[in-house]
Parts: C-alpha cells; structure tokens; sequence
C-alpha cells in the first residue's frame, strides 16, 4: 500500500512538473505573440501618421472664410453671408477632425507604453496625449461659429456685429499660424524615417501644436463669454 502511495506520489509530481512546462511553453509563446502584435500595431501606427502629414489639408481656406465673413457690409445679402457662414462650419469640423486625427496617432512607444483606450473611445498612450486630445476637443473651431450662426439667424435686422467680426479675424490670424506649423511638418515628411517620426516628431508636433490649440480656445472662451446672457 505504501509502495503503491510513493508511485502515486511520483507521478502526481512527474504530472505538475509537465504541467508546469507546458504553461511556461504557452506563456511564452503568448508574450512572443502579444509583443509581435504590439510592434505590428506600432508600425501601422507610425505608417498612418506618416500618411496624415503628408496629406494634411491646409487651415488657409477656412481663415479665407473666415476673413470674408468678417469683411461683409452692414448692408450684405443675407443670402451669402448665411451660405459663407455654412461654408465655415464645414471647413471647421474637417480641420477640428484632422487635428483630432493627428493627436490620436501621436502615441509615444519610448518607454514601451501600453494602448489604452481614452476620450471618446480613441486609443492613446500616454497623459500629454490625452491632454492635448481634450485640450484640442475644447478648442474646435466649430464652436463660434454655430453661435455665430445662431445669432445671424436670431437678429433683425441680419447683421454680424462688431465683437464678432473681430473675433473671426483674431481666429483667421491664428489659423493661418497653424498652417505655417503644420506645413513644415508636410513639406519634411518625405524626407524622415518613420523610426524618426516615432521618436522625435510626434512629440514635437504636439508641443508645437499646443500653443495654437491654447490660443485658439482662449479667443473663442473670450467670445462665449461675453456673448452670454
């Protein structure tokens, strides 16, 4: 009986043993396959980034819009003043989108970060990301605009008053800056290494991008402020 105890033994310990084997096989075999994963994600990652700036479309236009609307007569057709006004709203949210865009793909992998989801269910990786998504959220152009549509809908007669006018060319003026932000980053595009673009220019970039988006939420905060009832 003892002896048959002592085989039983054995093999329960001959059985973990394989046991323990194996999960060391297939734990390592998982981390091997995760990390592939990851640094496949990473790569497509960069590749659109990569392709973002090299095909951003230009803030000029809007500021363009901007600028017209804010140099209308008193005595302007209220026709085209609303189709300009429509006009901006469209060009805002595609620049508010690409910066959006632009930001969520700027993950930071220098110290191996994990992706973790974040605002609006968009994947990022580090604290200074998700404080220039929000912080470029907050800032959209889009916003002074529909107020501003609002109250050319509201007024009698149609007029876009003074404080407003001057609004839409303090944010022209900083759109414009942008662009010239953004254009350096399009025109080298074609002569960075995605390597370089993951290590050193998304970083820049967004430390470039922070003081327009900052601007451009101070102008339209100023805006809402004293617009308000």
């Amino acid at each position: 009986m003892q002896k048959h105890i002592k085989i039983y033994a054995l093999m329960l310990i001959v059985l973990l043993c394989v046991n323990a084997a194996v999960y060391r096989h297939l734990d390592k075999r998982s981390d091997e396959s995760y990390n592939n994963l990851k640094s496949l994600y990473q790569q497509k990652n960069v590749s659109a980034f990569l392709y973002l700036i090299k095909h951003a479309s230009s803030s000029i236009p809007l500021a363009e819009t901007l600028e017209t609307i804010s140099q209308t007569k008193e005595n302007e057709d209220p026709v085209k003043v609303r189709a300009l006004i429509e006009k901006a709203k469209i060009q805002a949210e595609e620049l508010d989108e690409q910066l959006l865009t632009f930001i969520e793909f700027s993950d930071d992998y220098s110290n191996n970060a994990e992706p973790r989801l974040s605002i609006n269910q968009t994947v990022m990786t580090s604290d200074i990301q998700e404080d220039m998504f929000e912080l470029a959220f907050m800032a959209r152009t889009w916003r002074p605009l529909y107020n501003i549509s609002y109250a050319y809908w509201k007024s009698n007669p149609k007029m876009i008053d003074a404080r407003t006018r001057e609004t839409l060319r303090l944010l022209a003026t900083e759109l414009r800056d942008l662009d010239k932000t953004i254009s350096l980053y399009k025109e080298n595009a074609s002569f960075i290494t995605p390597l370089d673009y993951a290590t050193h220019t998304k970083p820049r970039l967004l430390e470039q991008l922070k003081p327009h988006l900052e601007k451009l939420k101070i102008i339209q905060d100023d805006f809402v402020e004293i617009n308000s009832p």
